[in-house]
């Protein structure tokens, strides 16, 4: 990851984000950095934190989530709820996850490492095992949003 940062992933982000989202992932990383005692200004701990992302979060597992490139769209949408089905029945077995989609940035490294066919869109990892409940990375949870801004019923 370090020799190739920010290799093409097979599914694109979005080209910027912005509004709520873009307040939404700030504040998200102000209260990690914050729960980790990193300064704003030190972009040497804030780049080796982010890093974690590709030494799995110190996870002994990852299960890194594809889909057939011919399904599109589509694809992704049904692992998505396959991502969701297996953070749940994780966590009811006491087994701690993390949902990576920084993984899915080194997609053609994943998918030679591993030998998932070209024929396959990685999007996303997701790490497990047991955590360490005394990191402080493991102590605070992001806000969410309301289901008033979330939900709309007719």
């Amino acid at each position: 990851a370090r020799r190739q940062p920010g290799e093409a992933a097979d599914v694109p982000g979005p080209d910027a984000y912005q509004g709520v989202y873009l307040d939404r992932r700030r504040r998200s990383g102000y209260q990690l950095y914050e729960a980790l005692g990193i300064e704003r200004h030190d972009k040497a701990r804030r780049d080796s934190q982010a890093f974690e992302n590709f030494r799995l979060f110190g996870a002994p597992h990852v299960a890194i989530i594809t889909v057939p490139r011919a399904l599109g769209v589509y694809g992704a949408v049904d692992a998505g709820g396959f991502v969701s089905s297996f953070l749940l029945s994780a966590q009811s077995h006491g087994v701690d996850t993390t949902p990576q989609a920084a993984l899915a940035m080194q997609s053609r490294f994943i998918r030679n490492y591993f030998g998932i066919p070209e024929d396959r869109k990685l999007l996303c990892g997701i790490s497990f095992g047991y955590a360490d409940k005394a990191h402080p990375v493991n102590g605070y949870r992001t806000e969410r949003a309301g289901v008033d801004d979330i939900l709309r019923l007719v």
